[in-house]
């Protein structure tokens, strides 16, 4: 693996780019932030998360109860139990 800064990836992308197909590349923004480059290929095109039928099911009761207005609205954000209780 090896990090760089934003910096020295603006100074030599298609270097780090090249890179990315045989290891692992991380860029360093600041302190606190950190990304990596992935080349297309290697990336799955479906999210394991969303492609679970049970959370499918979920997300689409939830759409047909907040349609049908089975729902209770958060009226102040700073205190939203007093809404729900």
């Amino acid at each position: 693996m090896i990090a760089v800064s934003t910096t020295e990836l603006r100074k030599n992308l298609p270097k780090y780019i090249n890179m990315a197909n045989t290891e692992r590349v991380t860029v360093q923004r600041g302190g606190t932030e950190t990304y990596e480059i992935v080349p297309a290929r290697k990336i799955s095109d479906t999210d394991g998360y969303f492609s679970d039928q049970k959370v499918i099911d979920a997300v689409e009761r939830g759409k047909a109860d907040a349609k049908a207005g089975r729902m209770t609205r958060i009226t102040d954000p700073a205190d939203p139990w007093a809404s729900i209780l």
